[in-house]
């Protein structure tokens, strides 16, 4: 797939690209480069999904509460492509690893300069000396300066490496849950005015669509009613309740009692 296979699968949040396109407007623009390949592998595995056996038939449930068919399967082939075709996760490792092993070297590099400059054995005047001959010094040079940047140049580039650790840990995961989050916020509020919620039924169903992509996908991961649920009250309602600032609609404080479990 090419570099498309380090692009998410869907538009991350238009804050962030902003943001990104300010500090550095060539990752952004390779950024952008990249979405067509990436949709063209979504549409494959859309249609790829809507073929799997029962699926049209879960689809139909879903569209009876007001779930969008396209929506609900570009999710799902969201959930595929993050677990089957992105290579960020190895890449996120891989660029820690070289940053770490990078400063280590530089590091050790201004260790080896420090332990030259003050050796006058390295000096070549001090050493033809000793022969009983001459030579002509070498302009003064103090490298302390130099060796102090070199090593806050170590320390930057391990603090960098720390921070790729911090994105594995924390960042990919949210990521790789990116897709299974954006469809229950979905099927859990379908219509703009309508009020989240998310009853047992529709957590069945959904259960055993996202069981059937998985088995088809060879993916490791398995949901129920009660982990769908965990994942609806942990990360998909806080959405519904975050402030007008964040782009999202302001919520009544009672709307999580209207998302009811049962």
């Amino acid at each position: 797939m090419g570099k498309s296979e380090h692009r998410p699968p869907f538009l991350i949040r238009d804050p962030a690209l902003a943001q990104l396109a300010a500090q550095s407007p060539a990752f952004a623009a390779q950024h952008a480069e990249q979405a067509p390949a990436v949709r063209k592998v979504r549409e494959m595995y859309q249609r790829e999904i809507v073929s799997l056996s029962g699926v049209n038939s879960l689809l139909e449930k879903l569209r009876a509460r007001g779930a969008k068919r396209e929506r609900v399967l570009m999710c799902l082939a969201a959930l595929v492509i993050l677990e089957r075709r992105t290579t960020w996760n190895r890449d996120t490792k891989k660029k820690k690893g070289n940053l770490a092993k990078l400063g280590r070297r530089l590091r050790r590099i201004a260790d080896e300069v420090e332990g030259v400059s003050g050796d006058d054995a390295m000096r070549p005047d001090l050493y033809a000396l000793s022969l009983g001959s001459r030579a002509t010094p070498p302009p003064p040079h103090d490298p302390r300066k130099t060796i102090e940047r070199m090593r806050e140049t170590a320390a930057d580039l391990e603090a960098k490496a720390a921070a790729f650790g911090q994105l594995r840990k924390q960042a990919i995961p949210q990521t790789k849950r990116a897709a299974v989050e954006a469809l229950l916020r979905h099927v859990g509020k379908p219509h703009p005015r309508s009020s989240p919620a998310f009853p047992l039924k529709l957590r069945m169903v959904l259960a055993e669509l996202l069981d059937a992509v998985c088995k088809k996908y060879g993916i490791e991961e398995s949901f129920t009613a009660d982990s769908l649920w965990q994942i609806f009250k942990r990360h998909v309602l806080p959405y519904y309740l975050a402030p007008a600032s964040d782009k999202t609609p302001p919520r009544r404080r009672h709307a999580r009692k209207d998302a009811s479990e049962s």
